[in-house]
């Protein structure tokens, strides 16, 4: 059972807590990555994975704490998560900071296998993989209505949004200064978009925030597509994103192993969707661009987590010469 310890003298818990650690770090794309450098408009690869295996850390830290605070996690022993695998990660490294003995992670088969053997190579952790075509989120919801289970809802828990607007978004202020113009962000929960949108919201100017996710019917590793994020996203990310971009898989992954000609370490899927969608955007928006060239704005966008995850998925995905 969970008990009333000192979870902050954990020292996975003060590996991975955000509070008081710069972790973030800006890679500034040259002309060729950047096709709007000539212009006069600086475009920054935003890592915040440097101290932490991925972004998803900075809200498992948020969620818990929050939970923990609301007594929650009293009588509780296993402690279930749904997750692609970087949220799921990072519960199970810090589930035993707040007592928890088990922890049970939801997802679908189609996760990558290199995230599932870091989970099973957690021996706490059991997997329970979902087939295509059932839902994830519920069978989460069923666990953890079990006695002694607690389901942790990234989806829904305001936690995760408040996490980034209290750490990840303060970041990008330290490393890019104020004159920002716009900061692209995959998103799968919409928590990392509806934090950074809502600590930038009372600037003037305020940055524009683009949301980009898969097409529709498209997969990408930790976004989710319109109807994926309708199904089970409760967050409100709405209210803080400017603009919303889909692009498709195969823009994403190709997009991704560009960056990689510049940006180490080197970015995931989900880092060449909020690329792509940048890119995107500004070539196709109506927004006075003259504007952002007048003040010099930046541009930027979030890598969430490491291409190392993926090499399967890029081989398989992409033509040898494709994006090199």
């Amino acid at each position: 059972m969970t008990s009333t310890r000192d979870f902050t003298k954990h020292p996975v818990f003060r590996a991975l807590d955000p509070a008081g650690k710069n972790f973030m770090e800006a890679r500034r794309l040259s002309s060729v990555l950047n096709p709007f450098a000539d212009a006069g408009l600086p475009m920054h690869a935003l890592i915040p994975f440097g101290p932490f295996p991925h972004i998803k850390t900075i809200a498992a830290v948020g969620m818990m704490v929050q939970d923990h605070l609301d007594g929650h996690y009293e009588g509780k022993h296993t402690i279930v998560v749904d997750s692609s695998g970087n949220t799921a990660h990072a519960v199970a490294r810090l589930a035993p900071a707040f007592g928890f003995a088990d922890i049970k992670v939801i997802l679908a088969a189609d996760v990558p296998e290199s995230k599932k053997s870091i989970l099973n190579a957690l021996s706490t952790v059991e997997i329970i993989e979902i087939p295509k075509g059932r839902s994830v989120a519920a069978r989460a919801r069923e666990e953890g209505a079990k006695e002694g289970h607690y389901h942790l809802d990234q989806y829904k828990h305001l936690g995760n949004m408040m996490a980034h607007h209290d750490f990840t978004a303060p970041e990008i202020k330290r490393v890019l200064g104020t004159n920002i113009g716009v900061i692209a962000i995959a998103m799968g929960s919409g928590g990392t978009a509806a934090g950074i949108g809502r600590y930038f919201k009372s600037w003037n100017p305020k940055p524009l925030i683009i949301g980009v996710r898969p097409k529709l019917g498209d997969q990408v590793p930790g976004a989710r597509d319109e109807a994926r994020m309708r199904e089970v996203v409760t967050l409100p990310w709405q209210d803080y994103v400017d603009y919303v971009v889909d692009v498709p898989r195969k823009e994403a992954f190709v997009a991704m192993r560009r960056l990689w000609r510049e940006v180490e370490p080197i970015p995931g899927p989900t880092s060449g969707l909020a690329y792509a969608g940048l890119l995107n955007w500004i070539r196709s928006t109506d927004f006075p661009l003259g504007f952002l060239q007048l003040e010099g704005a930046q541009l930027a966008f979030i890598c969430p987590d490491d291409g190392r995850f993926y090499t399967e998925r890029t081989t398989g995905e992409l033509d040898p010469d494709q994006g090199v």
